[in-house]
């Protein structure tokens, strides 16, 4: 059998069954034999969930190329993730493999030329902008941010803007960052034009100015001035949005969402490469189309409309119209790409993955929506011997009872209470949350009952108690207004502040507001004109009281409301807090770690024998504080508390690719679970207004940073609010009341959708958990979800009447604990764990120095170690040595010499291996030397990892931040005469080994030529003026020695460093001599022995 190609429309020789059996693969259903042999034209697959639309869409490929359609190259297959990108892959690259074992594809199974591509949909946007952004006037090098840079640079933007509206928007700037980033990602996935929206936002403020005052009531009143608020804000944003997108482009930064405007840009405009990308791609698959945005679903029409293009999805698990994807564009496949009007989209039906009775739960939640859909969805079918094991609905009266019961029926599933070699194996769960602020309780309660759990993503990272603990430090240190994370610290288990001296404290903070900096009482009207000025939570800070309180040496009567142990303390803590604040401008990880362990944290993380996650917690928390430092240039700390909100809040609401864990439960929310699965699944607060949930936040765009609905891509299939015909404020309110019911019905279908995706996540059995109370005033019912399982007879009415329904439980129980908290914890293993320090404690005081122990011999080379630290360490004088060693040396012998004696290997730095390759760039830009075989920067340009594995990690975006500011430069434009030059001079008897960076040939304004040597940095200005000056000692050494390579005078010879990173000059007044650094050498040698 030898493979041959055929025409498109040419007979196929093998069926899908045939090719099964050929492959020994599974036969496939007729539902997917009909997918896997539809004809070689535009076509929707509609795959439910769990329906194996990834092994379809695989077979479909293999039976193309088996049948000669295509090759392995010519498929392009897209999808959202990652990881989905890559099961993809190797499905396909398996079953390529077996295809070449029958012969039925040409050449080699390994041939790296002749594969699919599968990538998402972003990386195939800046693949066509890498190609081809040269056809619109754009950098295809441009290097494209991530989250991390995109906030740090938006930040800055807004920080630095000069718009004269920005002051009257009255937010914090980390907010307005935030919706400067909104709104220029709306503007990007809906392809909007910001000029257009401009004029909207005045359009509306004309329209409200026009009405103003034309109201009676309170809340009209209320509602008319909110609308003003947004209407203000609109234009200042979209203005922002505009600059943010100025500066990425003078700095060769692009974004994800840029990449796919600018692809749909050079598409639009050069028809070539469409055909460029039909030649290369003669099928293509498009997976999830459901979540495309309208910028990504324009780009696909563009390139592909009237191919061979397969969209496979599900309108029921459209989930993120938030970010701008629609239920209906499943439908408008049809018309964009060309489908005949009539023709029916395949189905897959059959769930691969669900319980009988889980898929007719999901069946019922979406009956409504499967009725109004305008493209057909087939009901989901259970595959053949499926399980039928009962959904279980635990619902109680309060949330504690809840959380007791979803805590034991996984602990139950997980048989935790067997040995751990004894559980069940291999067997995952999780909790799935419409939202996640009642995370935190369930884990308590699967943690008490002893249930492996924790929060998935950076959002479960911010929730382990001793990341909770750092990040509170972090913004006590940052902002003296962050009281309630100060409390926290204060009376958790370092200080274990009592209640009465927190009150106390807070009592110091008001006195000092009433105060001057002399503690003399302010007059009445000086402190009134303060409390105006500011709200009441800034006008007493319990960080300044703390302050003081640390700071003081006089006894003021207001401290002696504080017990003499908690004034202690207060004190020891508010010493500790100026200590970590002192150190503030250290580099933001090094701050960070200094922080961690000057609380103990990660003596706390490992004390704690329950706390298992907590003990990677810290090191999973650099990675993303290393990505976020490494993407900008001026990563503050204030900055990065801002990021980390903002990514947090992002990332409850985008899919997720955890890591699987058997036998734990992870916790997470619905949108983040999308395209996973589970062994045991639970879906918690199943009450009206959490799941469904409430109405009354359903987005109407009239939130800081929303897109207008007209302006988004599925506008026409979106509710209108007829603002512009208000007669007056009333007027305007009940239109507003009409658009918003509208709005609700479609909130009200996306939670039905979400309900959906949740359940069917379930591969075995499925727990439904509620409670009428929780802290609200109003016991909250059942939601429509359980009741509508109860009503179709799906599961049993276990629901118990509310006793009273208009006495919450919870309320008026006063909750009571004993004070000092127990460190070790309230529980009995907290007992047990008092109970082994103790006895270990007692066990180390009763220890004898008379025994011997098995580190007898270690502990004595340590004590003689640090016996001799206090000696003499100073070694004869080096026969050699580098200039940037020889400042270090006159300065400081004794460090230097202890180095010399016991020389650590040292792993690079980030910021030292990145410095070599700016080196190296900087030399082969001047054409004066050639690439030598292996060096980092050919490593980095050829992709080669394994040279970039051994060596380190590399930061692209830094590195070319560093090369855009040195272009910028003086010397950007310049020519040197002479680069990297080593030079070897005798200073007092010691050699000095001199790396020249640059040296170039400078006419002045008089007309005098001088020669200037260069030495590039790309690390940290000088911090001080003794700093300064040993420094500039490197540049003495660097002038007399390439005065005398060049046998010219040293007076002829300026110098200068120029650190890149901060684009900083720094040229000495003054150079020492030659006698003078023969004497700054002789002077430390002849204090040796």
């Amino acid at each position: 059998m030898t493979w041959q190609r055929r025409d498109m429309s040419a007979e196929p020789e093998y069926s899908a069954h045939e090719l099964a059996q050929k492959l020994g693969l599974h036969p496939p259903t007729p539902e997917q034999a009909a997918v896997i042999e539809s004809a070689r034209e535009p076509a929707i697959v509609v795959a439910g969930a769990g329906s194996g639309k990834t092994e379809t869409m695989a077979s479909r490929v293999v039976w193309l190329i088996a049948n000669g359609y295509v090759l392995p190259h010519e498929v392009l297959g897209l999808t959202f993730t990652r990881k989905a990108a890559s099961e993809l892959a190797k499905r396909i690259r398996d079953r390529i493999g077996l295809l070449a074992d029958l012969k039925l594809v040409p050449g080699d199974a390994d041939d790296d030329l002749n594969v699919a591509t599968v990538s998402t949909y972003n990386a195939f946007a800046n693949r066509i902008y890498g190609q081809y952004a040269i056809h619109i006037g754009l950098d295809p090098d441009a290097t494209v941010i991530g989250d991390a840079t995109a906030w740090q640079l938006a930040r800055d933007v807004t920080r630095s803007s000069r718009d004269p509206d920005l002051p009257d928007l009255d937010k914090r700037l980390n907010d307005i960052t935030g919706g400067v980033l909104d709104i220029s990602r709306a503007l990007n996935d809906n392809v909007a034009d910001a000029q257009r929206v401009i004029d909207f936002g005045r359009e509306m403020q004309d329209k409200l100015e026009s009405i103003a005052g034309t109201g009676g009531k309170a809340d009209a009143k209320r509602f008319f001035e909110s609308t003003l608020v947004y209407a203000n804000s609109l234009p200042v944003l979209v203005r922002l949005a505009q600059q943010y997108d100025e500066v990425k482009q003078s700095r060769g930064f692009i974004e994800f969402s840029d990449q796919v405007r600018f692809a749909l840009e050079i598409c639009e405009r050069t028809p070539s490469v469409i055909d460029d990308l039909r030649s290369q791609f003669k099928v293509v698959l498009l997976d999830e189309y459901q979540d495309t945005a309208v910028v990504q679903t324009r780009l696909l029409k563009t390139i592909f409309a009237g191919t061979p293009v397969m969209a496979v999805g599900d309108p029921h698990q459209s989930i993120y119209g938030w970010r701008g994807a629609s239920a209906t564009n499943m439908d408008e496949f049809a018309k964009d790409f060309g489908i005949p009007a009539g023709r029916a989209p395949f189905p897959l039906s059959v769930s691969w993955r669900n319980p009988t009775t889980v898929l007719a739960a999901a069946n019922r939640y979406v009956e409504r929506l499967t009725q109004n859909s305008p493209i057909r969805v087939e009901r989901l079918q259970p595959k053949p011997n499926a399980g039928a094991e009962p959904i279980q609905v635990s619902f109680h009266e309060t949330i504690d009872l809840e959380t007791e019961a979803a805590a034991e029926w996984f602990a139950q599933k997980l048989r935790v209470d067997l040995p751990e070699d004894q559980r069940p194996r291999g067997k995952k769960a999780a909790m799935l949350f419409r939202a996640s602020r009642t995370m935190a309780k369930f884990r308590e309660a699967l943690e008490e009952r002893g249930v492996p759990c924790h929060i998935v993503g950076i959002g479960g990272l911010l929730d382990e108690p001793v990341i909770v603990d750092l990040v509170c430090a972090l913004r006590v240190i940052h902002d003296a207004t962050a009281d309630s994370e100060l409390v926290r610290l204060l009376a958790g288990p370092r200080w274990m502040i009592a209640p009465r001296d927190l009150v106390a404290l807070r009592k110091v903070a008001r006195w000092l507001s009433q105060h001057d900096h002399k503690r003399q009482l302010l007059d009445v009207e000086v402190r009134d004109a303060l409390r105006a000025s500011v709200t009441s939570e800034d006008s007493e800070s319990l960080i300044d009281a703390l302050d003081f309180i640390a700071s003081t040496t006089v006894d003021y009567t207001v401290l002696q409301a504080i017990s003499p142990d908690g004034l202690a303390r207060l004190r020891e803590a508010g010493e500790l807090i100026a200590r970590l604040r002192r150190h503030s401008t250290f580099d933001l990880r090094d701050l960070v770690t200094f922080v961690y362990q000057e609380l103990m944290l990660d003596i706390e993380a490992w004390a704690n024998p329950r706390a298992h996650s907590a003990r990677g917690a810290f090191d999973a928390f650099m990675e993303p504080l290393t990505s976020f430092v490494s993407s900008t240039d001026r990563p503050t700390l204030g900055s990065f508390l801002g990021w980390l909100r903002e990514v947090e809040r992002r990332e409850k609401l985008s899919p997720i690719s955890p890591k699987a864990e058997p036998g734990t439960v992870q916790l997470m929310t619905i949108h983040a679970a999308k395209g996973l699965e589970w062994n045991y699944v639970a879906v918690p607060r199943m009450v009206d207004d959490e799941l469904p949930g409430d109405r009354a936040r359903a987005d109407t765009w009239k939130k800081f940073g929303s897109l207008p609905f007209e302006f988004r891509g599925d506008g026409d299939d979106l509710p209108v609010w007829h603002w512009r015909d208000a007669q007056d404020i009333d007027d305007l309110v009940e239109k507003y009341e009409s658009f918003r019911d509208e709005v609700r019905e479609r909130f009200d279908a996306e939670e039905r959708r979400l309900a959906y995706v949740a359940v069917t996540r379930t591969e075995d059995e499925l727990l439904l958990t509620g409670s009428y109370w929780n802290t609200q005033v109003d016991p909250r019912s059942p939601s429509v979800f359980v009741r509508e399982l109860i009503d179709s007879g799906i599961v049993p009415n276990t629901i118990p009447t509310i006793e009273e329904p208009k006495k919450n439980p919870l309320e008026g129980k006063v909750p009571t604990d004993v004070w000092p908290r127990e460190p070790f914890g309230a529980s009995s293993l907290g007992t047990q764990r008092r109970v082994r320090v103790n006895d270990a404690a007692e066990a180390v005081r009763a220890a004898t120095t008379s025994g011997t122990t098995p580190w007898d011999d270690d502990i004595s080379l340590l004590i003689r170690e640090r016996d001799a630290r206090g000696v003499d360490t100073l070694l004869p004088a080096p026969r050699r040595i580098a200039a940037s060693k020889f400042k270090d040396f006159v300065s400081n012998p004794v460090d230097v010499a202890a180095d010399m004696r016991r020389p650590m290997p040292q792993q690079p730095y980030r910021a030292t291996i990145l410095g070599t390759v700016f080196h190296e760039w900087v030399e082969r830009r001047a054409g004066l030397a050639s690439t030598t075989p292996g060096d980092l920067l050919e490593a980095l340009e050829n992709g080669d990892d394994d040279e970039l594995i051994r060596e380190g990690p590399i930061d692209r975006e830094k590195l070319a931040s560093l090369q855009a500011t040195f272009l910028a430069s003086e010397w950007g434009e310049l020519k040197p005469i002479d680069v990297e030059r080593e030079i070897h001079i005798v200073i007092a008897g010691v050699t000095v080994v001199c790396k020249i960076d640059a040296v170039y040939r400078r006419t002045h304004d008089d007309g005098r030529e001088r020669i200037e040597i260069v030495d590039w940095k790309t690390g940290l200005p000088p911090q001080d003026d003794a700093d300064y000056e040993l420094k500039q000692t490197q540049l003495a050494l660097y002038r007399l020695a390439y005065a005398k390579w060049a046998d010219i005078d040293p007076e002829s010879i300026d110098a200068a460093f120029y650190f890149v990173a901060d684009n900083v000059i720094l040229r000495p007044e003054r150079l020492s001599s030659e006698s003078e650094l023969v004497e700054q050498w002789t002077r430390v040698i002849t204090q040796r022995p």
